[in-house]
């Protein structure tokens, strides 16, 4: 599962992030508020989403490697 998370502010963004990688989750900054986590397990990665009141603005069954 792929998911692209983007944060209310700045803070929360960096609260996610640091939780995400906590967890496991190899989360990789791609916005100044967005970043995407790479995963199978949905149960984590919604935890954090609900937690620190994040918008999923993408979601897809697998990442995309190419152009």
């Amino acid at each position: 599962m792929y998911f692209e998370l983007t944060a209310p502010s700045q803070l929360a963004l960096k609260r996610a992030f640091w939780d995400a990688e906590i967890t496991g989750l190899d989360p990789q900054l791609i916005g100044p508020l967005t970043f995407n986590i790479g995963t199978g397990s949905i149960e984590k990665v919604s935890r954090i989403r609900d937690k620190f009141n994040l918008k999923e603005t993408y979601f897809s069954e697998y990442e995309t490697t190419g152009y």
